[in-house]
């Protein structure tokens, strides 16, 4: 599951659609709800599987989806520059190319 930054320091909340900020990583342990827990471990490096969000080629940067929870999308690079918003949501790097709500392989740009 794609965790994404939480208002408070070291807090971490699931990626929900529309949502516009910062990834953290994808969690490598389940949470079990009101087992005491408090702390995950967030995968940042490596390869991970994750869904799309729309059309994405080998190659291309990917991002957190902002219309679909738990999905990445293809990262707007048509431009000359990004913004900064668009930069920092970027995740990693699409390591296939694949259709609508297909599985990609993702190396992970974040740590």
């Amino acid at each position: 599951m794609l965790m994404m930054y939480g208002a408070a320091s070291r807090t971490a909340i699931t990626h929900a659609a529309a949502q516009n900020t910062r990834p953290l990583g994808y969690t490598t342990s389940a949470k079990e709800a009101l087992d005491g827990n408090t702390e995950i471990g967030l995968q940042r490096t490596g390869v991970v599987v994750a869904i799309s969000d729309g059309v994405i080629t080998t190659g291309d940067l990917v991002r957190a989806s902002v219309t679909t929870a738990n999905r990445v999308e293809r990262a707007n690079t048509t431009g000359l520059a990004l913004s900064y918003q668009e930069v920092e949501m970027i995740i990693g790097r699409a390591l296939d190319s694949v259709a609508d709500a297909t599985a990609v392989r993702v190396a992970l740009l974040l740590g």
